[in-house]
């Protein structure tokens, strides 16, 4: 099964996500993921985020059993289903933080540059 993006439609503080299954045998089959902004903004993860994350639910759940995938026919993302991203956000800024940074080496520009080091003015 493939997944097409429809659109979102947003109430209050809930933005839902419209989704459409596409299987093998051409039958198609829509997906509505509702998010509350709220739990984007607690667990500071954007909101261009949502709808990739929203797939991504989606895709993982038609790799596991059908049962799993058919509870995302109406479905609203729980905070517990946000911590593989806010990890996998705070695995990158470790990683980060520990990479040591390059070092840059500044060379003169060459005589036929356009750049020249301003004079220093004589005290």
């Amino acid at each position: 099964m493939h997944f097409t993006y429809q659109g979102f439609t947003h109430a209050g503080n809930i933005r839902s996500f419209n989704f459409e299954g596409i299987d093998e045998g051409n039958v198609h089959t829509p997906f509505l993921i509702q998010v509350n902004l709220l739990l984007l903004a607690r667990t500071k993860v954007a909101m261009q985020d949502a709808p990739g994350f929203c797939l991504h639910l989606l895709t993982t759940a038609c790799a596991s059993t059908p049962a799993d995938l058919e509870k995302f026919q109406h479905y609203e993302v729980l905070e517990e289903d946000l911590l593989p991203l806010v990890m996998d956000r705070e695995r990158r800024a470790t990683l980060k933080a520990l990479k040591v940074p390059q070092r840059r080496f500044g060379r003169k520009p060459p005589q036929s540059s356009q750049f020249r080091p301003s004079a220093r003015p004589e005290a």
